[in-house]
């Protein structure tokens, strides 16, 4: 059930992307969201997480 609500969202927002704005700005925004998940994915498959990150970076303002 998690995944159909998942595509339900993503079919909504390239149907409305695609009408408000046309399709190659739309292709543009699909092509960001997806390298920018494949970031995340690998980040993750690393084992990074955002408490690593949030932690790290107020050690370094700490100090």
């Amino acid at each position: 059930m998690k995944l159909t609500g998942i595509f339900a969202v993503a079919g909504l927002i390239i149907s409305v992307s695609w009408v408000a704005w046309g399709f190659l700005p739309m292709l543009a925004i699909l092509l960001t969201t997806l390298f920018l998940a494949a970031i995340g994915y690998a980040l993750d498959i690393l084992g990074y997480s955002l408490n690593h990150f949030t932690r790290k970076l107020l050690d370094k303002c700490g100090n």
